[in-house]
């Protein structure tokens, strides 16, 4: 199935799929802060540096020192939003704090305008530039629509008329020029978000094959290995638990030989199902080859390894794998993090506690402390 019909993209530039949209904006939170700290931080000092040119255009006092205060005003939000934005945890309150400066920039392009006794063709353009920041910041599309709409009508209303030499035919090509900017913004931001979400899923499902394995759905070796390096590091840190479950299916070449290929596939997956069932949303379950497989169990010791082991043990014993196949057992090797151990010697210790369960009978547990 195509990956645009397994996620579609909405006419606002976002996945349908909430759970996939919210992880799209977990990841892209950092690129968005930064986005939104140098816009604002780049229109708060051309904005502000525009005073001069107000000093120039009007005589009135009062009227100027409120234009004063609302530039300086914009700027000082201007430079806390782009110090801010770095520290932002939340693609929520990212998008509380545009919508926020979107606001707050057009009520205040507009007072400056009122503060003007006449216009000139130049204050179309400033709505322009105004409008192009909106867009430019990372906002959702619908929030940008609706305040530059806002804006354009409000501006339309309470300054137009007050443009020197304006026509009737003039103001007809303003708005046309208005709503062709306004087209072309949410054209361009809808396909820049679409193929930012595109890429994502892209990226995601490459992720995916390189630490999944194909045939089973969970973690492949590489994976594990990452894992491992991750929880010993932890654990040697902060001095937590951490065991690791080799496990294996006896005689499971049996299977292939009498059954054929696909039955074993079958057995593999339903193996893993039943796993599944018996572990933590914490666990670290990969395959690591063949039908051996591997858990990892952070924040757990020996004692808590070996019941969550017997507990998988017994439901693989009593749980008929395959239709045509019977009696399927696993064998359990535990080992537990010890100071120093490195991922290499604590794979070790569990594989030949593995190799003692093996050569002990098959299907049952050895754990580290059982030898000892």
């Amino acid at each position: 199935m195509d990956k645009n019909m397994r996620y579609p993209i909405s006419s606002f530039g976002e996945f349908v799929d909430k759970s996939v949209e919210s992880e799209f904006l977990v990841q892209s939170l950092s690129s968005s802060s930064k986005n939104t700290a140098q816009v604002v931080l780049a229109f708060g000092i051309i904005f502000t540096l525009f005073l001069g040119n107000d000093y120039l255009a009007i005589v009135n006092t009062y009227s100027l020192v409120l234009i004063t205060a609302i530039k300086v005003v914009f700027l000082i939000l201007s430079t806390a939003i782009f110090l801010y934005s770095k520290h932002i945890t939340e693609h929520r309150r990212l998008i509380y704090l545009i919508n926020a400066y979107d606001i707050y920039m057009g009520l205040g392009f507009l007072f400056i305008l009122k503060q003007y006794e006449s216009l000139s063709y130049s204050s179309v353009f400033s709505l322009m530039t105004v409008i192009l920041v909106i867009y430019l910041l990372p906002n959702r599309i619908i929030f940008s629509q609706i305040i530059s709409v806002m804006l354009s009508a409000a501006f339309f209303l309470s300054s137009a008329q007050r443009i020197e030499g304006l026509k009737q035919y003039d103001i007809y090509m303003i708005i046309a020029y208005q709503v062709v900017l306004l087209i072309y913004c949410n054209l361009n931001v809808y396909l820049t978000c679409s193929s930012k979400r595109k890429q994502f899923i892209v990226n995601r499902e490459l992720l995916t094959l390189s630490t999944t394995d194909p045939l089973t759905g969970i973690y492949n070796r590489a994976k594990l290995d990452e894992e491992l390096d991750k929880w010993i590091n932890y654990s040697n840190r902060y001095a937590y638990p951490l065991s690791l479950i080799i496990f294996d299916i006896d005689d499971f070449k049996k299977v292939n030989d009498s059954k054929g290929h696909l039955a074993g596939d079958e057995v593999l997956k339903n193996i893993v199902a039943t796993i599944k069932d018996c572990i933590r949303n914490t666990d670290v379950f990969a395959r690591w080859g063949g039908e051996e497989f591997t858990i990892l169990l952070p924040n757990t010791d020996i004692e808590q390894a070996g019941k969550m082991a017997e507990r998988m043990r017994r439901c693989i014993s009593e749980k008929q794998m395959h239709e045509s196949v019977k009696n399927i057992s696993c064998s359990f090797g535990i080992a537990t993090f010890e100071k120093d151990d490195s991922p290499q010697s604590l794979f070790q210790k569990a594989d030949a506690l593995l190799l003692q369960a093996k050569a002990g009978g098959k299907n049952r547990i050895v754990t580290s402390s059982s030898t000892q």
